[in-house]
Formats: structure tokens, C-alpha cells, sequence
């Protein structure tokens, strides 16, 4: 039966054992066009044992959005293997996966799946033609003739048959065809098969980061500095004095932590100890300061070009000075935002000499490696990480600060230790979402059609902040994410609206406060005032909102089937129950496209109630339709819950929220029906984990707009109702 298997170092190259066929995984394309090779190989790759066994040691690791099962799935369908035959190993660090500045080896723009889709489909039919090869040779028949399924070669004309097994060492001694062909008579791919990680989720026995144990194992509690950038002062270590369990007190530049026997010894001890910070320039900073300074920003002339096609400004500038165009200009904001996983910030670290040990829900192993690496002063070669469960990650665990702390830790003290973070501290130090600004200028021919469209964002970078990278000529391609029909480094045309002049401007605003990827990243905000900008064009026009975008689509045959499908499906333009109203919304995210509809009603207060969320989907090949499914609709409550509620809110320099009593996130009894469709264009995979996250904010306040005429250019919505 397929399962998860988290193996050691030594465990992990066990697959290799003499008599199996081992086949390694080409590199994806992406990267190999970066290296300027012909091929690439790596430590992931497919085993098959003498007694059957099919091994995939798979090049990404399972954070809750399906993709084990789902590259599982890939390798046994193109194989012909049975599913319950394929048993899925977790990733370990492989320095060829970081390439030209690339690292392959992460869980992040929802790679997992369509990245590594080509590179495993042609590793699983090179091992399935050279098993094919060995049984030929052996029965004395054209390779051709053999049929490869159910775990099983056979030749129908003379009735030979044998396991996989049975032919595993003899095709180990072959040559790897360079360019096997591909199976045309996929069977599992498309269909929905229960995750290989579900049982031990439902059982118990799947281990996150909080639930590892490791003999001598010793705890840790942190307290950051209130305020960003502030340092620690003094430490009166005397103030824990009486307290029996306490180990050391860990000093770090921003924080002090406290190691004990226990975490609820570590815990009380880092709350009762007296630490003095130091002020910094940043105490008396407040979002509104932060959000003023972004508006003044949108009154500059000029900001770094993302993107330029046509020339923009002379139609806007032509639009203000007719009398039958129109110029249309809205500004929006949204807010920093909090990552909420329901597993706080934990690392466990060990420390032994010259090597170093690591096991962590992290979500870039290279990163955490490295990182690991300096805080221990080791090797890089010297250390071990191992991938963990996550409770939750979305972007958060991509930051790797939590491993730096438990490094540390560790080395000081001389034994293993776990860090466990507070919700508090999880919540007043994280790595926000950051708060952006857009001004959106669009010009209206006298036909009503969008002939020009600007857009200009404020807000700061991702890519600096985090990772200290410079911005290359003042765009940051994280923040551009979502406005482009490109998901990486250079931005192109928008969405996939067929628009004769497009301008794309960035203009860096700095803050002290910390900021990171969330889920979706650019995306999650560029969906939210594109699409509400493109309904107040459509209502300016005094067009349909839904056929204002399919003139747009016209020229994306892809676009549009998903447009039609999620307004039929919702019953666009069909009667509502009484005080009921539509929103739409259409998306381009991580190489998927999405259309939206949200069904709300308004109370007289302007208290709006989400009643129902149809997504249609057009991810290419749905490898595993149920996945699917389930990433959207958690895609729709996050955004919901993002959408309706979430902001932090900076006060005196730092976030005023501490826990989920007053940073609320969307709750069970408030989520509506939501429905999930998946359109089939057979197309290449695209992403999924991210992708439903950026129209479900723009559906739902067009559709408060329907309702009653209220226009929510900023968010959250409860926090700016009329």
C-alpha cells in the first residue's frame, strides 16, 4: 500500500540497493535552460526492487497541498504500475537542485506539481522501457511487443508475464533511453485517489514539526523585541531566579530565549525574565503613517517600469480631453497581512561537534540548510535537514528564521533543542503580507471598449526586505506577480485581457516592518484591484460586468471557456432569491486560470453575508481531481476570511493584534457553500495551491457593489463599510 516514508540519510539511498533498477530524474526545463546543459540528474529518482517495491524519492515534500500524491500518481500511471505498489520517500538537501540562483527544492509558487510533471513522466518511461527491454531480451521477442500494467510485463503472443521485480536487475544493466516515449493510455492521471498522507493524519502517526522527539531533548521559549529593529539592552538573569528547570538564556540580537526541561518551564521562565530594549526610530510608527506615505507616492510622476506595451498615456491623456471617451481612476489599498498557520513558528536542532542536525516544516530545505550552516558555523555539507509536516505554511515556513533560533540554541547549550514559538510571538512577528497601494487609470474609447490601462503599485519589496536582494531597475518581480500573464521574473501583458496599451509601474516604499510571501504573493493583492478596477469599468462603460470581460478575453479561447463556465454554473444573469446579488471576478495565477462568482446579500447596516462561491478552474491536466477541489475551496475561505476581516494593524512601531481573540480569521459557522469546478483544456499543468486566491476578494465586493452601490476600494471589507 502507497505511503509516506520520511527515511534517514543512509535509509534514503537504500532504494540504490544492487539488483534494483534505479533511474534518476531528469531536471526540469526551467532549470536546465539556466544551466546550459544537456541533462542534469539529482538524488530524486524512481527504484525498483527485486520483490517489487517502487520507490519514488520525489524532489519537492508535502506540506498539506497534496503534491506527493500527485507526483505519485504521475510516476505509476506513466510506469504501469499499480498505485498501492508506489511508496513515496521525502526529499533530502541536493545542491544540484539550486541552480543559477534558482532552488528547485521549495514549496512555493505552487511548483510542486507542474514543474516536475515532465521530468518524472520521462523518468518512469525510460524505467518502463528498459524493463520492457530486459524482458524481451529474455523471452526472445520484439521489445515492442511487450505490454506494461498492473505492476506486470507480458507478451500475449507466446503468454509470458513477470513481475517488475523479476526483470529489475536484469534492466538495471541497461542503458537509460535519453527520450523514452511517452504512454498515450493514461488511466490514473484525472481520477481522484485518496491521499498518501491522509492516513497518518487521521491516525496520528504523521509527525509535525512540534511532535518530534530526540533523546536528550531540551526546549525553548522566545521573546522578540516589541518593536522591529530593536535591540537587546540588558538581560537581569537574576529574575529567574527560584525557577527550577531553567537551562540558559540564549542572547540573540532582536530576542532572548530561555531553554528548560520542559516548554512550559521555558515559557514561564522567558515571560517573568527582565529585558530591557532599546527605542528606535520606528516607536511611534502607525499604519496610517505607513499608508499616507504610500499615498504620496501615487503622485509621483514616474516609478519603475514593470511592463509598457502601446503608449498608455496618450490615450489616457486622450480619454480626459474628450468628450466622448472616458477616463476612469481609482486608488486602492490593502493591508498587511498575518499567515495564521495553525502550527506556530518550531524547529528541533542538534549540534554535535562539526555537523548539525535539523528537523523542520520547512518549506525551502536549501535555504534551511544553509542557513543552519551559519548559525552552527559547520559545513554545509555537514548538515542534515529534514522536511517535517508543516501545520500550515503559506509562505511563512519559507523564512527561515525559526531554524536560525533553534540552531543557536542548540550550539549554546550543548544538547538538542526545540523551539516552540507562542501564538503571540507567531503573531507580532511575522513575516506580513505587505501592505500595498494601487492607482489604476483606464480609458474608454466612445465604444465603451478598455483601450488603455495603467496601473502603478506602492509598497514594499519582498525580495528585499526578506532576502536583502537588490531590485533590478526598481521593480520587484514578487510584488508584479498576479498583473502579468508571467508568474516569475518578467512581467507581461495583463492577465490574459486582450488591451492594446498596458502600463505596469512599481515604485519601492521602504518599512521597518517585517515582510514576506503569502500565499499567492502579488497575486493575492494585484487580483483584488484589478478585477474591482475592471467592474467599474464595465459599470462606467454600462456594460454587463460579466460581458465586459468576455470582450476582453477574446483572444483567449482558455479564458473564456472558464469565464462561461463559472457564470453558467452560477446562474449569471438569472433570477436570485429576493436581496440576493452576483459578483464576478477572472484571474491568471501560477499558470491556471479562474473565473469567480460570489452570491451575497447586504443588511441594512451594510453588513454583507456570503451565501455562495462558485470557482471554475482551468489548471491543465488535473492530476488528482479531489486535490484540486480542496485547494480551491481552501483558497476561497482564506481569501474570504482575508477579504471580510484580516488586517495588522501597526501601532507604536509594532503590530497591536496577539492572538486570534483579536486578529480574526474567517470561523467554521461563516463559511457558505462553495463550489469547486475544474475545466479541462488538456493543457500542461498549472499551479493550484495559490491560485483561487487572488478573484475571490474582487467577486465579493462587486458583488456588495450590486448589492447597494457601495465601491470597497480598500481592504478588509468590515473595516471600511459605509
Amino acid at each position: 500500500m502507497n505511503k509516506i516514508v520520511n527515511p534517514s540519510r543512509r535509509g534514503f539511498l537504500k532504494s540504490a540497493v544492487v539488483g534494483s533498477l534505479v533511474v534518476s530524474l531528469p531536471l526540469p526545463s526551467k532549470l536546465l535552460a539556466q544551466t546550459g546543459t544537456a541533462n542534469g540528474k539529482f538524488n530524486s529518482f524512481i527504484s525498483i526492487a527485486p520483490d517489487g517495491q517502487i520507490d519514488l524519492s520525489v524532489p519537492t515534500f508535502e506540506i498539506g497541498q497534496g503534491a506527493h500524491t500527485s507526483l505519485g500518481m504521475i510516476l505509476a500511471d506513466e510506469l504501469g504500475a499499480n498505485w498501492d505498489d508506489v511508496n513515496v520517500l521525502t526529499p533530502k538537501i541536493d545542491p544540484n537542485m539550486n541552480v543559477a540562483g534558482w532552488n528547485a527544492q521549495i514549496v512555493a509558487g505552487s511548483y510542486s506539481v507542474r514543474l516536475w510533471y515532465g521530468p518524472l513522466r520521462q523518468a518512469a518511461a525510460a524505467a518502463r522501457e528498459m524493463l520492457a527491454a530486459a524482458a524481451a531480451q529474455e523471452w526472445g521477442v520484439p521489445a515492442g511487443e511487450i505490454q506494461v500494467s498492473g505492476s506486470q510485463l507480458s507478451h500475449p503472443g507466446s503468454s509470458n508475464s513477470a513481475a517488475f521485480g523479476d526483470f529489475a536487475e536484469a534492466a538495471a544493466g541497461l542503458a537509460v533511453p535519453t527520450e523514452p516515449a511517452l504512454r498515450d493510455d493514461l488511466h490514473l492521471i484525472g481520477t481522484s485517489v485518496p491521499r498518501v498522507d491522509l492516513a497518518g493524519k487521521v491516525n496520528g502517526t504523521a509527525v509535525y514539526g512540534i511532535d518530534v522527539r530526540v533523546p536528550g531533548m531540551a526546549y525553548a521559549a522566545i521573546r522578540h523585541a516589541p518593536t522591529y529593529k530593536a535591540l537587546i539592552e540588558n538581560i537581569d538573569r537574576g529574575s529567574l531566579e527560584g525557577l527550577q528547570g531553567v537551562i540558559d538564556v540564549v542572547e540573540l540580537p532582536h530576542a532572548v530565549m530561555v531553554v528548560a526541561e520542559t516548554f512550559w518551564t521555558a515559557k514561564q521562565a522567558v515571560d517573568a525574565l527582565d529585558v530591557t530594549f532599546s527605542q528606535t526610530e520606528f516607536d511611534g510608527v502607525d499604519t496610517d503613517q505607513i499608508m499616507a506615505e504610500q499615498r504620496a507616492q501615487l503622485e509621483r510622476k514616474d516609478g519603475g517600469i514593470a511592463f509598457n506595451e502601446g503608449d498608455a498615456e496618450t490615450a489616457i491623456s486622450a480619454a480626459a480631453g474628450s468628450n466622448d471617451a472616458q477616463l476612469v481612476v481609482a486608488d486602492y489599498t490593502v493591508p498587511f497581512l498575518y499567515h495564521g498557520p495553525m502550527e506556530p513558528m518550531t524547529c528541533t536542532a542538534r549540534v554535535d561537534g562539526d555537523t548539525c542536525t535539523v528537523w523542520a516544516p520547512t518549506q525551502d530545505l536549501t535555504t534551511a540548510t544553509n542557513t543552519a550552516a551559519a548559525a552552527a558555523d559547520v559545513l554545509v555539507e555537514n548538515v542534515e535537514v529534514n522536511a517535517i509536516y508543516a501545520g500550515g505554511g503559506f509562505g511563512r515556513k519559507y523564512e527561515q528564521d525559526f531554524v536560525e533560533q533553534a540552531v543557536v540554541a542548540a550550539k549554546q547549550v550543548g544538547r538538542p533543542v526545540q523551539l516552540i514559538w507562542s501564538r503571540e510571538e507567531d503573531v507580532q512577528h511575522d513575516f506580513y503580507r505587505p501592505a500595498v497601494s494601487a492607482r489604476m487609470r483606464g480609458a474608454l474609447g466612445p465604444d465603451g471598449n478598455l483601450d488603455a490601462l495603467a496601473i502603478r503599485l506602492v509598497g514594499p519589496s519582498v525580495i528585499e526586505h526578506s532576502f536583502g536582494v537588490a531590485l533590478l531597475d526598481g521593480v520587484d518581480p514578487v510584488t508584479t506577480i498576479g498583473v502579468s500573464t508571467e508568474t516569475g521574473n518578467a512581467p507581461g501583458k495583463i492577465q490574459q485581457y486582450s488591451i492594446e496599451a498596458e502600463k505596469l509601474e512599481y515604485i519601492h516604499q521602504p518599512t521597518h516592518v517585517p515582510v514576506g510571501y503569502w500565499r499567492a504573493v502579488g497575486a493575492s493583492h494585484n487580483g483584488f484591484f484589478i478585477e474591482s478596477f475592471i467592474d467599474e469599468l464595465a459599470h462606467a462603460a454600462k456594460a454587463d460586468a460579466y460581458q465586459f470581460r468576455r470582450a476582453l478575453l477574446k483572444d483567449s479561447p482558455r479564458g473564456l471557456a472558464v469565464l462561461d463556465r463559472v457564470a453558467s454554473a452560477a446562474g449569471w444573469g438569472q433570477p436570485l432569491p429576493d436581496g440576493h446579488f452576483h459578483g464576478i471576478a477572472f484571474s491568471e495565477a501560477v499558470g491556471s486560470l479562474l473565473g469567480y462568482v460570489v452570491e451575497v446579500s447586504v443588511a441594512a447596516d451594510n453588513t454583507p453575508t456570503v451565501h455562495k462561491v462558485t470557482i471554475a478552474i482551468d489548471c491543465g491536466i488535473a492530476i488528482n481531481p479531489d486535490s484540486v477541489e480542496a485547494q480551491v475551496v481552501g483558497c476561497a475561505i482564506m481569501g474570504l476570511s482575508a477579504a471580510l476581516n484580516e488586517e495588522v494593524v501597526i501601532e507604536d512601531g509594532r503590530a497591536r493584534h496577539e492572538n486570534f481573540y483579536d486578529y480574526e480569521i474567517l470561523q467554521m459557522g461563516d463559511i457558505p457553500e462553495i463550489e469547486a469546478i475544474i475545466v479541462e483544456s488538456g493543457a500542461a499543468p498549472g499551479g493550484v495551491g495559490e491560485a483561487a486566491i487572488p478573484g475571490i476578494a474582487p467577486a465579493l465586493t462587486n458583488a456588495i457593489f450590486a448589492a447597494n452601490g457601495q465601491r470597497i476600494r480598500s481592504l478588509p471589507i468590515m473595516s471600511n463599510l459605509g
